[in-house]
């Protein structure tokens, strides 16, 4: 499995203040596969976190407008328990997406709209997901 450096992760907010993330494919070999996570993925050569943020989500949910990007945060993490020395950057951003019915899923098998109160310990997701939700519930407060 490739494992790039750097990498971007985005939850979506509903106007109802409900929070959309993606329940990923349960395909051998991807990262946190079958389980609850952010949408997202790499931060290409030559692109800021921000543009591969917006890259992302269209490719993933088809929005390309009727949203707003905030950036929440960067952390890093180890990226596998095996070899907790390979750290890898997330951003974290938030979309403010005003009209749900713009969302067509594109990669993973669907997603979940939860509560912003969510204990995220319970659900179940990866280490870095765990990690972008406790931020993004510091961040909404």
């Amino acid at each position: 499995m490739n494992i790039p450096q750097s990498i971007v992760r985005i939850f979506l907010m509903l106007p109802n203040g409900q929070i959309v993330a993606q329940l990923r494919d349960n395909i051998p070999g991807i990262a946190s596969q079958g389980m609850l996570s952010t949408f997202g993925g790499a931060v290409d050569l030559g692109e800021s976190p921000k543009q591969a943020a917006v890259r992302e989500l269209e490719e993933e949910t088809c929005l390309n407008t009727n949203y707003t990007m905030e950036f929440i945060a960067t952390f890093i993490h180890p990226k596998t328990k095996k070899n907790p020395q390979i750290i890898q950057e997330n951003h974290l951003f938030l979309a403010r997406v005003s009209n749900f019915e713009d969302i067509e899923i594109k990669e993973g098998v669907g997603f979940v709209v939860l509560r912003k109160d969510v204990d995220f310990g319970k659900v179940n997701a990866g280490e870095g997901t765990q990690m972008a939700w406790k931020l993004l519930q510091e961040y909404l407060k």
